[in-house]
């Protein structure tokens, strides 16, 4: 009798396991491919909740025109060109936000810059908001449709100069832009990351239970990389950060428990310019940098972007 029971639990716990292997597999190859490059897509009007003061640039005493640019591939990115409040304008800035956020929450930056007296340009990246594009390559397609809102804004500008400021997804892309393209002549980095593979370990193992996995993650890295056409191995901001010889400002929260602080200092370190900043933001985490040190990183921010442009 014990026998016959000590079977039958044995063949119980092999069908647990089994059915827990098949579960792991079928995440594996049809969820987590599909997690980061197909972000949740935000539309303002579709989440009002998230905008208490609305979502209109006039919500935040903005002016400005909405503005659609063609990426070099065709899809199209959209866009408010929000202008500074003296004429002319000290410089615009290029604001870009987090994965599965848009435009419209970058609206609080924007007045910081537009009070005094900068232009800004808040965008969606592709498949974000009201940009086109299936899937987000967190900054591999992304750098050259910075490319092309450069080409599109410098009209605009009256020749003063165009800088980019990214947090978390949106300061990757801004390293790659950067590097790309010299015509960006400086950039404020917040909370990201310096290889897209490592940052993938670290939200997969939200996924996966804790688990850490190289082969785990390369093999969805993979299968992510063929969906949409691109190469993830090669998106490294660390490797662009090494290119870049004009000013930067990072900063990042010691408590950030989704990218770690550590990745974004060696953005930093790998900057080839004396006039990089580094700041720590004390008990931030990854989303509320500004909530916790505000009012000092506005004035960071501020005198940065003064010594940045000065002749």
């Amino acid at each position: 009798m014990k026998k016959q029971k000590l079977l039958k639990a044995t063949k119980i716990l092999v069908a647990l396991v089994l059915v827990f292997a098949i579960l792991v597999a079928f995440v594996v190859e049809n969820v987590l491919p599909y997690s980061g490059i197909k972000p949740f897509r935000m539309i303002p009007a579709e989440n009002a909740w998230r905008f208490p003061r609305g979502y209109a640039p006039e919500n935040y005493d903005l002016a400005g025109i909405k503005i659609n640019i063609p990426a070099k591939d065709g899809v199209n990115l959209s866009g408010w060109f929000l202008s500074g409040e003296t004429n002319p304008a000290k410089a615009t800035v290029i604001i870009l936000h987090g994965i599965g956020a848009c435009k419209e929450t970058q609206f609080e930056r924007a007045k910081i810059l537009t009070q005094q007296g900068y232009n800004s340009v808040v965008l969606d990246l592709r498949a974000h908001g009201e940009s086109g594009g299936d899937y987000c390559t967190f900054g591999y397609h992304e750098k050259y449709d910075i490319q092309a809102v450069v080409d599109s804004v410098l009209p605009m500008t009256g020749g003063k100069p165009v800088g980019i400021w990214g947090a978390s997804l949106g300061g990757a892309v801004a390293l790659q832009a950067m590097e790309l393209d010299q015509r960006i002549a400086f950039g404020v980095i917040e909370s990201t990351f310096d290889e897209f593979e490592k940052v993938a370990m670290e939200y997969g193992a939200d996924m996966m239970f804790g688990l850490k996995s190289k082969w785990l993650t390369n093999r969805v890295l993979n299968k992510s990389g063929n969906i949409a056409r691109f190469d993830p191995q090669s998106v490294k901001p660390v490797v662009s950060a090494a290119a870049i010889h004009r000013p930067v400002l990072f900063m990042h929260g010691d408590r950030d428990n989704k990218i770690p602080i550590e990745f974004n200092l060696r953005n930093y370190n790998a900057v080839q310019s004396d006039e990089k900043q580094w700041i720590t933001v004390k008990n931030a985490g990854h989303n509320n940098l500004w909530h916790a040190q505000g009012s000092d990183l506005k004035v960071r921010v501020l005198t940065f972007l003064q010594q940045a442009i000065a002749p």
